[in-house]
């Protein structure tokens, strides 16, 4: 009975250990992918085609092509799967990890990005 106990103990900690790679390696995977997103969004943005929204997320101002729209797509998808692994980590709301960061976009943004204040208000960034 012990050795049967032993190797449950064993098991468990491996899957919880490979839980947790696998956890890394998705937080590495979508940073990834944004980085590599970075300019063609950057676009998006300056001409004024997308805004950074007051949760973090990407919010579409002006007519977008197939190609935009799949791309902020994909860039929400991955921010909000980013917030989620980092909410639960900090033990925060998914909702407090985008206002964080929409704070963060809204002090680095260049001059003409459409931005939301935490109010809700659009403005373009001076």
């Amino acid at each position: 009975m012990k050795k049967l106990s032993i190797f449950m103990s064993l098991a468990v900690t491996c899957f919880l250990l490979s839980a947790a790679q696998t956890f890394a390696l998705d937080e590495a995977s979508l940073k990834k992918s944004i980085m590599q997103r970075v300019s063609s969004i950057d676009k998006l943005k300056l001409a004024s085609k997308v805004g950074e929204n007051n949760v973090g997320i990407l919010t579409q101002r002006a007519a977008l092509s197939a190609d935009e729209t799949t791309l902020m797509n994909a860039e929400n998808k991955d921010r909000r799967a980013l917030y989620a692994i980092l909410a639960k980590r900090l033990k925060i709301s998914v909702k407090v990890v985008g206002q964080g960061r929409a704070e963060e976009l809204r002090k680095k943004s260049a001059s003409g990005v459409w931005l939301q204040d935490i109010s809700g208000k659009w403005y373009q960034q001076k």
